[in-house]
C-alpha cells in the first residue's frame, strides 16, 4: 500500500498550566509496510483518557514514561487489519489494543507498536465498535473492579463518587447502585448533576463548582460517608475526606484535578486520613489480569438487562483527538470520551 498517512504528534511537554492546541501537530508521513511478523492497522475509534495527560509532562519520575515528542501519540483503540504478515491476523480483522494516533500504524507482533502491550480481537456481541473502549474497555474494568472487588459497598452504605460524569465515574456509580449503595456523585455543573440523578439513578448528586459545596456534602452525608471513590483529588477530595465517618474507605481511582499541577500532582494532606482513621487503597486493572473476561461478561449482563446506561462524548476524526484530550482537562465531557475516525465506528 503506497499512499499518505497522517499521524498526531506532541510538540511540547507541559508541566504545571494547561494543554492547548498549540501543544499538537497533525503532521504526514508515507503509509508504514509491515515486515515479516508485522500488522497494518487501520485506526477506527481511538480512546481519550486523563491517564494520557501525565505522559505529556516531560517528568522522568512520573509514574508512566512520557510521550516522545515529535513521535506519533498512541491510546488504546480499535482497528482493522489491512495487511498481515502475521499468520495469526487476516484482512479485516477487528482488533484493539495500543494503535497510535494515525491513520494507519504498524503492530510488530511483539504485543504493541513497536514493543510491550497486547493485540486483541474485538470482544463478540459488541454493538458499537466505541464500546470496547469505553464500558467494555478501560473505563468499565476499572469501574468494576474499583466496586466490586476493591470498594466492595454493602447495601445501605453511602458512596461518595468524585469524577461522577466521567467515563469511569458514570459506570461506577451505576454498579454501586446496582449493589444497593447510596450513591452520591460529584461533578462539575448543575446540567451534570441532574443527569447522575435522573439518567443514572444516583440519590444525589453535588456541584462542587457550587459555593456552597461544602454545606451541602455535609448535609447529605450527615453521618458520614462510609466510602470515597476518588477519581480527581486535590482540594475536592482533601473537603470530602473530612466528612467522611471514622474508619470509613478511600478507594483511589485518579488524581485528575491534579495533572496539571507544576509539581505533577499526586500530593495528599494526610491529616483527614490519620484523624479519622480512614483505610485508604488504590488499585489498577493490571491488579486484575486474570478476572477480565468475567468481568467484560458481566458488564454485558448489565448493559443487555438496562441496568447500565452508556454515556459517550464523541469526536470525529483524527485532527479532533487533540481537542479530545483537551475536553477532558477542561471537564467538557460526559461519559466516555472517544475519537471516531470513520463510520464503522458509529
Amino acid at each position: 500500500m503506497i499512499g499518505t498517512d497522517r499521524y498526531i504528534t506532541l510538540k511540547r511537554y507541559v508541566l504545571g498550566g494547561c494543554l492547548d492546541s498549540g501543544c499538537f501537530d497533525v503532521r504526514e508521513r508515507q503509509i508504514p509496510r509491515p515486515k515479516d511478523g508485522q500488522v497494518l492497522l487501520k485506526a477506527l475509534a481511538l480512546s481519550a483518557d486523563p491517564y494520557m495527560r501525565s505522559r505529556m509532562t516531560g517528568q522522568d519520575n512520573f509514574f508512566l514514561p512520557q510521550y516522545q515528542l515529535g513521535a506519533p501519540i498512541e491510546s488504546l483503540g480499535v482497528a482493522r487489519v489491512v495487511e498481515s504478515r502475521d499468520p495469526n491476523y487476516k484482512e479485516g480483522d477487528l482488533v484493539q489494543g495500543l494503535v497510535e494516533w494515525a491513520d494507519y500504524s504498524v503492530w510488530n507482533g511483539r504485543g504493541k507498536l513497536d514493543g510491550g502491550g497486547v493485540l486483541l480481537p474485538l470482544p463478540s456481541g459488541i454493538t458499537k465498535i466505541s464500546h470496547a473502549l469505553g464500558v467494555y474497555g478501560l473505563n468499565g474494568l476499572t469501574a468494576l473492579f474499583g466496586i466490586l472487588h476493591v470498594a466492595r459497598p454493602k447495601p445501605g452504605e453511602t458512596l461518595v463518587l468524585s469524577g461522577a460524569a466521567g467515563g469511569v465515574g458514570t459506570i461506577a456509580g451505576q454498579i454501586a447502585r446496582i449493589m444497593g449503595a447510596r450513591v452520591v456523585g460529584l461533578a462539575g455543573s448543575a446540567t451534570k448533576c441532574a443527569l447522575l440523578v435522573n439518567q443514572l439513578g444516583f440519590a444525589q448528586a453535588l456541584d462542587y463548582r457550587s459555593p456552597t459545596f461544602q454545606n451541602d456534602l455535609e448535609t447529605s452525608v450527615p453521618n458520614g460517608a462510609d466510602i470515597y471513590f476518588d477519581n480527581v483529588g486535590g482540594q475536592l477530595s482533601q473537603i470530602v475526606m473530612w466528612q467522611m465517618r471514622r474508619q470509613a474507605r478511600i478507594i483511589e481511582c485518579g488524581q485528575i484535578s491534579t495533572y496539571e499541577d507544576p509539581s505533577g500532582g499526586w500530593q495528599v494532606d494526610i491529616r483527614p486520613i490519620h484523624a479519622k482513621g480512614l483505610r485508604w487503597e488504590s488499585f489498577t486493572t493490571a491488579h486484575f489480569q486474570e478476572l477480565i473476561p468475567g468481568a467484560i461478561a458481566q458488564l454485558k449482563v448489565w448493559v443487555a438487562a438496562g441496568k447500565l446506561s452508556v454515556l459517550e462524548t464523541e469526536y470525529h476524526g483524527l485532527e479532533s483527538a487533540p481537542r479530545a484530550i483537551i475536553g477532558i482537562m477542561s471537564g467538557g465531557n460526559i461519559g466516555k470520551t472517544v475519537v471516531n475516525l470513520t463510520a464503522d465506528a458509529a
